[in-house]
């Protein structure tokens, strides 16, 4: 008989804000020597999108959201409960996806804003009651 699995949300808590953080860290970490290449600069935004979409995810369930399916539901969650800024995820996006040539992004001009969406969803988590 298997029963039914107990998760607890300040170990879970804990967790996501430990990974938001890391990642961020370490985004910022590598963007920081990429400044002035451009290209190496919209590689690693575009890999980092779908990670931060998976964290989004996580930190919108702790907050009472209902799991959103697709990357863009999550960003567009994200936008409604935590109030961070759609563009920079929705342009990232859109290059993933063929939407939108990656030359038509200025890399350095979204990484501001896509540091500071990232900011505000650690801080939401980390003012979970822990």
């Amino acid at each position: 008989m298997v029963t039914a699995l107990h998760v607890d949300d300040s170990s879970y808590r804990t967790e996501v804000e430990h990974d938001l953080r890391a990642k961020l860290l370490r985004l910022r970490q590598k963007a920081s020597g990429m400044f002035t290449d451009a290209d190496s600069l919209h590689r690693l935004l575009l890999d980092s999108v779908s990670t931060f979409c998976v964290l989004f995810r996580h930190a919108l369930i702790l907050h009472g959201e209902p799991p959103a399916i697709t990357k863009r539901q999550v960003v567009a969650a994200a936008r409604e409960r935590f109030g961070i800024d759609p563009l920079p995820f929705d342009k990232l996006l859109d290059v993933r996806e063929g939407l939108l040539k990656p030359r038509d992004l200025e890399p350095t001009a979204l990484m501001g804003a896509y540091l500071r969406g990232i900011a505000v969803v650690v801080d939401a988590v980390d003012h979970l009651e822990k």
